[in-house]
């Protein structure tokens, strides 16, 4: 750990989000020690093995303009702007736009429910005056936006950038465990606390600085740049259209790239540091499993109720583990090379596994078994399931006719929604033959009223499995092109030359690494409109660690600092390149 860099210690209780990328911070504990069983083996030909998809600094043409280092320079490091950002920030955490599970998906006969939603959007209209005289604006389902910063090559593919307006409600138990009033936006100088500072108006507001700061300068677009922000990510994005309307006005494959929300910022591990870039994301499955049987009283119970043989599909299933990947499909896999080529401390052996993994069966299998042991980092190679709500019997002196077990899975980017629920089916199916139910199912992707007899109903009763919710895995980002190069190349230059050009040296280097996401931004919208998805978000600290969805939410000032800077780079960059 570089003891000089104070900026990336980390502190505060984790709450991860959904779509948190594999923790990097769990392999420190593994790599800086050696796996029990192993001998160490040098490493030599590296030449011959996968390569990390780390690349050069990117410095757009324009970094030669004494404007453009100088507004950097400011953005960074003048404290006039510091103290005018904060004032920003402050009044949009101020603004409490929490969206709830049980809001309507009906949006125009409820819009009374989303006021929050359209006061927000009169603060932001009234806080970044040359952004809305530039942009034009268009609003989707009543609060969706779409700002459009038209280039003057329309030739060329819009990019977008994504964050939405939404936060994650408070839970009023837990208000006297607030250190700071959820939505005052304190600021002390240092960080910045409240709902929403970290996930992720810090980064919506973000944008609006930096492309005002863009416009100061005389800065006119070739390429047009678009910007899609969300009301209700934190409820599963159902009434979020943005992403259907541009695909109908410009098409498919329409966009340059598109970047939202998600991964590590920045992690030491040893002497290297890591920003980590979601290129892809696991999918989402919600099973239904119910048994329906006769009833009767409790005086005269059967052998075994309906609790009790769902108790024995809980085993059956918890039991039946998915099995681990690790393939260079997944994003996951090119993080663990980037860490055998950089990490310092890694164990020989499992270096040496790492890359020859995709050639050598015992070598995948021990990389397999190391990244599994740990449930932090396991969930990056393998399907996961988590029973998580149960349903039944209705009084205590009555036998249950009805239970419902309802399971969460995250598919992994080497399966499929299909091939994961047909491993519950198989599960309900060892239950069934074991109990004499019988089984009916209604598979993913059928019509809702279709169910497939696979045993027929017995006197016993019937065991029922449906899908409830399902999105397959995510398309990944390709990571060895232009599109990459400029992305991760931009990340590189913002921190090694802008933020802290005093701790990088030509040999010291942030290692930009493809990483895979958990769970889903609203991303999942926009999957036909480009190949080229990032999920990052610029800073010194990721949102993991500053609480976000949890108590205490807040953010170190400097990550939204290195946000601006990194968002008025970005466009420049991508503004002088071919699609």
């Amino acid at each position: 750990m570089k003891t000089s860099s104070p900026h990336r210690v980390f502190a505060g209780n984790t709450t991860f989000k959904v779509f948190t990328l594999v923790s990097v911070f769990a392999v420190l504990t593994y790599l800086s020690g050696s796996i029990i069983g192993f001998s160490k083996t040098p490493v030599d030909n590296l030449q011959d093995y996968p390569q990390c998809p780390n690349v050069e600094r990117y410095r757009p043409q324009s970094y030669s303009n004494e404007t453009f280092q100088e507004t950097l320079k400011k953005i960074i490091s003048d404290e006039s702007f510091r103290n005018q950002s904060a004032s920003k920030m402050t009044g949009a955490v101020q603004h409490d736009t929490s969206s709830y599970d049980s809001f309507p998906l009906d949006v125009s006969g409820n819009l009374e429910l989303f006021q929050n939603i359209a006061k927000f959007q009169v603060y932001l209209q009234d806080t970044f005056p040359h952004f809305h005289e530039e942009l034009t604006l268009e609003k989707v389902n009543h609060f969706g936006l779409i700002y459009t910063w038209e280039g003057t090559d329309t030739s060329l593919k819009p990019l977008l950038l994504m964050a939405h307006q939404d936060v994650v409600p408070i839970n009023k138990d837990s208000l006297s465990q607030w250190v700071h009033d959820p939505f005052s936006g304190d600021y002390d100088g240092k960080y910045l606390y409240g709902r929403g500072s970290g996930d992720c108006k810090n980064l919506l507001i973000g944008h609006m600085e930096a492309v005002e700061e863009l416009i100061k300068i005389g800065f006119k677009p070739t390429r047009t740049v678009i910007f899609s922000y969300g009301f209700d990510e934190e409820i599963s994005g159902l009434r979020n259209h943005n992403g259907k309307y541009l695909e109908e006005k410009l098409g498919p494959k329409s966009l340059y790239a598109v970047m939202d929300e998600g991964g590590v910022s920045m992690v030491d591990i040893d002497e290297t540091t890591l920003a980590v870039v979601g290129t892809g994301e696991k999918g989402y499955l919600d099973v239904s499993i119910s048994i329906q049987k006769k009833g009767g009283h409790s005086s005269l119970p059967q052998e075994h109720t309906a609790i009790g043989i769902m108790g024995s599909l809980i085993v059956q299933v918890e039991n039946d583990h998915f099995p681990t990947y690790f393939t260079d499909h997944n994003p996951t896999f090119y993080q663990y090379v980037c860490l055998a080529e950089h990490a310092v401390d890694i164990d020989e052996t499992l270096r040496k596994n790492i890359l020859e993994s995709q050639f050598d069966e015992d070598a995948n299998a021990a990389v397999r078994e190391f990244i599994d042991k740990s449930i932090l980092t396991g969930y990056a190679i393998k399907t996961t399931q988590a029973l998580d709500v149960i349903n039944g019997g209705v009084k205590v002196n009555a036998l249950p006719e009805y239970v419902e077990l309802i399971i969460n899975s995250r598919v992994s980017v080497d399966e499929s929604v299909p091939t994961v629920f047909d491993k519950f089916v198989r599960d309900a199916e060892i239950i069934a033959h074991r109990y004499n139910l019988g089984l009916s199912v209604q598979y993913p992707y059928s019509n809702n009223s279709e169910e497939i007899v696979i045993l027929p109903p017995t006197d016993v009763g019937v065991l029922y499995i449906k899908p409830d919710t399902v999105l397959e895995p995510s398309p990944v980002t390709p990571v060895n092109d232009k599109h990459w190069e400029v992305f991760a190349g931009t990340i590189r230059h913002v921190y090694e030359e802008i933020a802290y050009p005093d701790e990088y040296s030509k040999d010291e280097m942030v290692v930009v690494t493809p990483g895979l996401g958990t769970g889903n931004t609203d991303t999942k919208l926009y999957w036909n409109l480009t190949d080229h998805i990032y999920r990052y978000r610029p800073g010194v600290l990721p949102s993991v660690n500053a609480n976000s969805h949890g108590i205490n939410e807040y953010i170190e000032f400097d990550s939204h600092l290195q946000i601006i800077a990194f968002i008025f780079e970005y466009i420049q960059s991508v503004d002088q390149v071919d699609d």
